[in-house]
Order: C-alpha cells, then structure tokens, then sequence
C-alpha cells in the first residue's frame, strides 16, 4: 500500500453514496463499488447478527424482506435522539452512517491501495449544527479524519468548473437528491466563492417519487388482476415492487411511457405508466420544490435587492432525480430559467474531493490562528502538499486558489423573559423567548454579535444562560419554534444587590467550524460566564467507546 497522502471526498447520501479522490493527474475520479458495478452505493445497512452488518445493495434487497434489521434513509434522522436495537445492541444514526462510510472507504482503500483517513463528507446546504455535527461525528466513528463538513451545492459548483475566469456570477443549486432537496444562491468571485443564502426540506427527495410511483404501480395491478391475496402484505413482492419502481422513474427520464410485468400470488398484469401520468401523480412533490426555491429567491432579494429571478446568471441542476424532464421544464415555467445538468450523480461525491484539497491548503499551520493564511503561506502548504501527495502544484493550486465562504444555516440566540407580559411572574416559561443573535444565511464565521438583556427581578442572585437553536425553517422568537442546545447553558452566580432591569452584556460567536461561543458579564462586578459548545447531539466522552463499537462490526456489500 502506497504511503502517499490522499485527499477524499465522500457523498453521504439518503439513498445513495459515492467516494472519490484526486488522482495522479489532479482530477477527482470516483471508486466503483466492484462487488455492486456501480459509481454509487445504496445508502442501506442490514444486520445479520450483533456484530456482522451488509451495506449496500445485497442490504436494500433485504428492506421488506427482513424489515425489522434493515435501516434506510438514516440521513433523514442525523442530528436527532433516534436509536434503534438490534441483537441486544444500540445503535444510533452517527454509528449506522458511520458503518456505510466503513463499507465505502473499505472498498475505495481496496481499489487505491491508499489508506483512507483524510476525508470531507457533504451534507445539505440547510443542515443545522446538529446534523452537521451528527455526520462529522459518523465520520469519526468510522475512524475518519474528517477535514471538513462541506454543503452539496459547493461540492458540486467546484466541480462544475464555476470557478475558472474572474468574472462574478450568481449561481442557484437546485438539489434534488434522493433523499433531501435544497436550493442554495453561490457567489462565484476572482478570488472566492461564498455561499448568499439556502433553504430546503430533510423530507423530501427523488424517494418520494419512487414511493408514489410504486403505489400507483400496486394500485393499477391489483385493479387489473384482481390477486385472490394482497399483494401490500408480501415482503418480498413490495420490494420488487419498491426496485421496479426505482426503475422505471429513470427510464420515463428517456422515454414517454413503460410497461411493467407484475405477478404475484397466481395472478399478473401488464402495467403501462407513462410519463404523463407520473407527472401528475407527483406533481404536488415537484410543486414543493418551487415554494422551496422561491423562499430562496426571497431570501436572495432582501439580501441583494432587485428581482431575484434576473440576479441568476446560472442555474445548476444537482442529484440524479434532476434527471426528470418536469424538474427542467417546471423551472423554465417557473422563472424562465435554462438549467444545467451535467453528471449529477457523481457531481457533489467529486466536488467534495476537490473541497478536500482545498481545505488542505487553506488550514492554516497554526489551526488556533484566526485569520486565514496568507498568499506566502498557502504557496508554501502548496509545495508541502506536492511532496506529501505525488501530486503537481499547478494541480493543487488550480483547486484551491479561491477561498469558499458558507453560511450560518440555522439562527442561535438565548432564552429570555419577557417582564412586559402579564403574568410572567406566575409562569416565566410561558413568558419566555428566544432572541436571536446570530441568524440563517450570516456568512461564516460570524460575530461577535453583542446583546445587552436585562436582569428579571430585583437582587438577583444568579443568572441562567441558555442557547437555543431555530427549529423551523422561518425564524421565530416564540420558544417552541426553538429547540435547546444540549450542554448550551450556565449560570452566573453571586451577582450584587442590583434592581431589575439592570444590563447584562451577552454575544455570541460561531466559527466555520460549527463551534459557538457565548460570552456574559454582569459589568458592575465583572462576573461573567463562557459557554463555548460545539452543538453535537453525541457527548464527547462518548465516542471513543462508540468509535470502538463500530471498529468491532463486520462490514461487508
């Protein structure tokens, strides 16, 4: 195995996953699953025993046959409390995602004869901490060093060659994956790419698609044979079923109609779906995504002013689900736009290949520095990097001489307790809220952003800090559109005699990194309080043992 140092970039999909790396020449290249003869892996781990799991295709034949040991779509529950059980163990997302990268680098290691640790996983552009953290936390799991958590829609604008030539461009990511979808509004300048504004859902995606296509499919079979069984309560035939269907949306891609041969239970039919009625049977689906896409474009009008649709220059089409014709033409009804497609499968697992480069150089030497590097200094990690990777400098300068700036996905702010409401003495939750410091879309790193709050009763001994994250996609100070930040909170204790009101100084920081930072101070006494949390719904103290856990799992396709 070569001790050359290389740089990969994993697409942790809903559905599917996908490796590359950058290869002799400069040029990411993605690892084919040889056992599958596939770019891309089923995102699907299947336990057979305690400690010996399928990931990938084998495990996605298994979701109905054997549904109670299989989890898919595991993407959908990253940054929450979810545990599954299986043999007498505990599993949680971080450890079921970790066990699909395992699956990938195993094989990606396999084919490059390369050791793979430095990596860069992607996430959807609105992913918040939480499930950013959740999926770099995965990583870690799988005994990763993960360089960075970069969003889909920059993976794929790097390798969409967006940034070659110095002419700024405003660019929407229209990201329809299999799982999730979001719109995202890309800066492309001389000297860096920065992310305006992003919006989307978690809970929808091309799987939708293929759900409402097989119910269809079930409901014209049993309509044209009539089977003496139901055919919805046989494993194994819904998740022929549930295949078929995955198959035939991407035919109707290329073609108007097809015709499925269904059997089941000594009765068949002859199902013909064209793509017209697919069309409309998802249609409500597609229409979701415009409403997501003109929240982005409100978003990007507040930002920049002007008719939003006309600030476009381009519009990139990402995710294989992109590949549906309605997805183009919706777009051009909708806002006149001609989109791009070019290798949306592949594109974002590529892009985050060369993001991972990039990141590379753009690490500073000292990593508690604050600035970025200099021109100097990023030449020299340059010329390191050539050495260290058999790579050209021309290659690795090409990649990373612009610096990619992201946004704050989700608002923070603090607990607080409105003394203007009548009754809040009897009841201070129902008079609380959350003011909000740091909002969606504030580019990264962002702050120190000051806020001066008030003491709630006269002499008040101690002060209760608490951090909450917004939980919809609009921002709302009301506390349940909030959720609170686990281990986001301390209390300043033994202030002075003070009336209330009195001023209590708070602000806020979050690094690129995802890291926030609270600072409060009582100015009279100078009694203050750090909170510096890096929101995470996995305990630090918990991850060697889990790291452990998961390195003890047989993992195979």
């Amino acid at each position: 195995m070569t001790e050359q140092l290389t740089y990969f970039g994993i697409d942790l999909g809903t559905t599917y996953s996908a490796i590359s790396y950058i290869d002799e020449t400069g040029r990411p290249t993605v690892i084919r699953d040889l056992i599958a003869e596939s770019d891309t892996m089923p995102s699907v781990v299947y336990f057979e025993s305690a400690d010996n799991v399928v990931v990938g295709a084998n495990a996605r034949n298994m979701a109905r046959v054997d549904p109670e040991h299989v989890v898919e779509r595991v993407k959908r529950q990253m940054g929450r409390e979810r545990q599954w059980e299986f043999f007498g163990e505990t599993h949680t997302p971080e450890s079921i995602s970790a066990l699909i990268l395992r699956r990938l680098t195993e094989y990606a290691q396999e084919y490059t004869q390369r050791e793979v640790r430095q990596v860069v996983i992607t996430v959807p552009a609105y992913f918040g901490m939480l499930e950013r953290d959740a999926t770099r936390n995965a990583g870690v799991l799988a005994g990763l060093d993960v360089l960075g958590i970069v969003p889909e829609p920059v993976a794929a604008a790097l390798q969409y060659d967006l940034m070659d030539g110095a002419a700024e461009r405003t660019v929407l990511v229209y990201d329809l994956g299999g799982g999730t979808f979001d719109t995202t509004v890309i800066r492309v300048g001389a000297d860096a790419v920065e992310v305006i504004c992003t919006d989307g859902d978690q809970e929808l995606g091309g799987a939708d698609w293929d759900d409402r296509l097989a119910q269809h499919l079930l409901q014209e079979f049993v309509a044209a044979a009539a089977p003496a069984e139901e055919p919805a309560e046989d494993a194994q035939f819904m998740q022929d079923l549930y295949l078929t269907a995955e198959q035939v949306k991407r035919q109707l891609s290329q073609a108007t109609s097809r015709t499925v041969p269904l059997r089941f239970a000594g009765a068949s039919a002859m199902i013909t779906i064209t793509r017209q009625t697919f069309e409309e049977i998802t249609r409500d689906l597609l229409d979701n995504t415009i409403a997501i896409t003109d929240r982005t474009l409100d978003k990007l009008r507040d930002k920049l002013g002007g008719d939003p649709r006309q600030l476009v220059d381009e519009v990139l089409l990402v995710g294989g689900s992109t590949k549906m014709p309605a997805v183009t033409a919706r777009l051009a009804e909708a806002y006149g736009w001609r989109p791009q497609l070019h290798d949306p499968d592949l594109a974002v697992a590529k892009g985050a290949a060369r993001y991972a480069l990039s990141r590379a150089v753009w690490q500073a030497a000292d990593p508690a520095a604050e600035s970025a590097p200099t021109a100097e200094e990023r030449a020299e990690r340059v010329n390191e990097l050539a050495n260290l990777t058999g790579l050209s400098a021309e290659s690795i300068a090409a990649v990373s001489h612009k610096r990619i700036t992201t946004v704050l996905p989700k608002a923070f702010g603090v607990k607080l307790v409105d003394t203007n409401k009548p009754g809040w003495e009897e009841d201070t939750e129902a008079a609380s809220y959350v003011e909000h410091l740091v909002h969606a879309d504030d580019p990264l790193p962002s702050g120190p952003h000051p806020l001066v709050a008030g003491t709630v009763v006269d002499n008040q001994q101690e002060l209760r800090i608490e951090v909450y994250e917004q939980a919809g996609t609009v921002e709302s100070a009301e506390l349940f559109a909030n959720k609170a930040v686990d281990r986001g909170a301390g209390t300043i204790t033994g202030l002075p005699p003070l009336p209330q009101g009195s001023p209590i100084d708070i602000s806020m920081t979050v690094d690129d990194n995802g890291l926030l930072t609270v600072h409060a101070v009582e100015p009279t006494s100078g009694k203050d309080l750090t909170i510096a949390v890096r929101v995470s719904v996995l305990p630090e103290e918990e991850i060697p043992q889990l790291r452990a856990k998961v390195s003890a799992i047989s993992v195979r396709s």
